[in-house]
Formats: C-alpha cells, sequence, structure tokens
C-alpha cells in the first residue's frame, strides 16, 4: 500500500469524523430545552475530530491523543458502563474508533514517514 493510498484512508476516517460530528450537534442541539449530560457528546466528538484533523495534517502527538482518547473512552465503558456517565463517555464512538485506531497503527510509518536520521 503506497502513501497516495494512506492519505485516503485518512482523509476518509477524517470525513466521518466531521460527518459524525456534525450530525450529533446538530440532533443534541436542533430540539434543545435544557443542559443535560448527554450534550457532551458532540462536544467529545469535536475531541476526536481535532485529534484526526492532526492525524490527518501528519502532527505525530495528534495520533498519541487519539490513542489515549480511545483508552478513555474504553476505561470508561468498562468501568462506568451500567451508569450515565459510561454511556456518554464510554460509547462516543465504540467499536469504530477502535478500528480507526488499528489503521493508524497500520499505516503509521507510511502516514508519518520515516524519522531515521540517515540523510
Amino acid at each position: 500500500m503506497g502513501k497516495s493510498y494512506t492519505g485516503i484512508i485518512v482523509l476518509l476516517i477524517l470525513l466521518f469524523h466531521i460527518g459524525a460530528t456534525l450530525y450529533a450537534g446538530y440532533t443534541m442541539f436542533s430540539d434543545y430545552t435544557g443542559w443535560t449530560l448527554y450534550h457532551f457528546y458532540p462536544i467529545m466528538l469535536v475531541l476526536f475530530t481535532a485529534a484526526w484533523t492532526g492525524i490527518y495534517k501528519k502532527v505525530r502527538w495528534c495520533a498519541f491523543a487519539y490513542f489515549m482518547l480511545v483508552f478513555q473512552e474504553l476505561m470508561i465503558k468498562l468501568f462506568f458502563g451500567k451508569y450515565l456517565f459510561g454511556e456518554v463517555f464510554g460509547d462516543i464512538l465504540f467499536p469504530i474508533d477502535l478500528i480507526f485506531a488499528f489503521c493508524i497503527l497500520f499505516l503509521y510509518k507510511l502516514h508519518f514517514g520515516d524519522r531515521s536520521t540517515k540523510s
């Protein structure tokens, strides 16, 4: 798989994140009657989208930020899954975000390039 394919894959995943964020924001705030814990869902999606935007722009620390967001989501799902807090913060993009995290793990070197000190 070449560099051009990795760019397309990362762009498609970014477009998915943008679409999911816009849809969640629209559905949460279109019939806004008052602030609830569920209104944090689109905000968390914005964090995932921002991290993936950094991945698209080849900012390495954004990949690690995305991994940490996925890890945080899994831990909340594991420990607080039965509570409202676990429903909101544990099911943000689960399980598709795990697939995206594995994609960037497999494509990391192709997407970000080699960091060797050789000339």
